[in-house]
């Protein structure tokens, strides 16, 4: 679980009391999970005290915890950022540990797996906000891009490898060439930049709009107003004209084409989204489109936004989580490290969506091919 870059105390919450959420129908167990290889661990940031309490140590972070966790396109691999400058790679069908990257980043806020399987991107809060891409599968650094504006939020490659899109933590979105380090695009006051599952598309968003941006060209195709105020885009979808946003800790499925909000019943509404602890919401593209996956409030969740049903993970006392772009794995990061110690395993539990939709009672609702 992300908490706080500062030093201070707090009382130590049982698994019970760390988060309260109405009832729904739950996930299935998961059906596999992996686990980080064995390496000598950095002496962690966050130390239970006398009378428990929790002290937390600014910048320093914790040896388990899984920060972000990023799907190749093709969804064979799958990438997470840790504390300490680690990043892990699996084979996903092998379900089974590829390497680990010592990236020198401190805390790993973004990763991403290039479409042909053969570059790894990170970036974190040290190395003075590098952007780096790693030779995989060996962990060889090839290439470093200077960031002068924070650290880096997102990461994101281009449908050929060409190009990778970043928020950097100075309000910037920049789009850079990967062969020349040309800047393709880059806009000021502007975060959030969410492609959609082909990469043709690029959203993003401003204090006052959404915009939208044609990859192939970088032209804008059109501007929506950013309503409510404070919202933030999650998820593009053009094939199905929506798009999913969040604001004031809820989350909204709105008409990509107008701005529009669509029905957004939820039952029982999903955990909240803080935008400061991550999350992710990602469209399903094994049904029929109306599946939303995500995570927030320390859990991974499933909403059929035509009937409104919801259905959410166990705490998992983790932020991160993704959506293979197949639509076929669901994966969610656990840690144990403060909260439950010694209770279970920490690492990336994955599940089988097809088998998740079933057991979460959406089958009737959302035929899946």
């Amino acid at each position: 679980m992300r908490a706080s870059r500062v030093v201070f105390a707090v009382l130590l919450c049982t698994p019970a009391q760390f988060l309260a959420h109405a009832q729904s129908a739950k996930f299935a167990a998961p059906e596999v999970m992996l686990r980080d290889a064995k390496h000598k661990e950095p002496k962690s940031g966050v130390r239970v005290g006398p009378g428990n309490t929790i002290t937390i140590q600014s910048g320093v972070g914790t040896p388990t915890s899984i920060n972000v966790l990023s799907f190749g396109k093709n969804g064979t691999l799958l990438a997470a950022g840790k504390d300490f400058g680690r990043v892990v790679v699996w084979d996903i069908v092998a379900k089974t540990f590829l390497c680990a990257v010592d990236t020198g980043q401190g805390i790993v806020h973004a990763v991403a797996i290039s479409p042909d399987g053969q570059t790894l991107a990170t970036a974190g809060e040290r190395d003075n906000f590098k952007l780096k891409l790693w030779h995989l599968p060996d962990g060889k650094l090839t290439k470093t891009y200077d960031s002068s504006a924070g650290y880096i939020h997102s990461i994101a490659f281009g449908p050929k490898d060409e190009w990778i899109v970043f928020s950097e933590n100075g309000g910037s979105t920049k789009v850079l060439e990967l062969a020349s380090g040309k800047t393709l695009l880059e806009l000021k006051e502007t975060f959030s930049p969410v492609l959609s599952t082909d990469a043709a598309v690029l959203m993003t968003v401003n204090r006052t709009a959404f915009s939208l941006w044609k990859t192939s060209d970088w032209t804008k195709l059109r501007e929506l107003p950013r309503t409510p105020t404070y919202a933030v885009p999650l998820a593009v979808s053009p094939e199905t004209d929506k798009f999913v946003f969040a604001s004031a800790s809820a989350f909204y499925l709105a008409r990509l084409s107008t701005g529009e909000l669509l029905t957004n019943s939820q039952t029982p509404p999903l955990p909240k989204f803080n935008l400061s602890a991550g999350g992710f919401a990602a469209f399903d593209a094994g049904g029929e489109h109306n599946l939303v996956f995500g995570h927030s409030e320390g859990r991974l969740w499933a909403w059929d936004s035509k009937s409104g049903k919801t259905c959410t993970s166990d705490v998992l006392y983790s932020e991160s989580g993704a959506l293979s772009p197949d639509g076929a794995v669901v994966a969610g990061a656990k840690d144990n490290s403060i909260f439950a110690q010694g209770q279970s395993p920490d690492g990336v539990l994955l599940w089988n969506t097809q088998r998740l939709v079933e057991s979460c009672g959406f089958a009737a609702n959302t035929p899946r091919s």
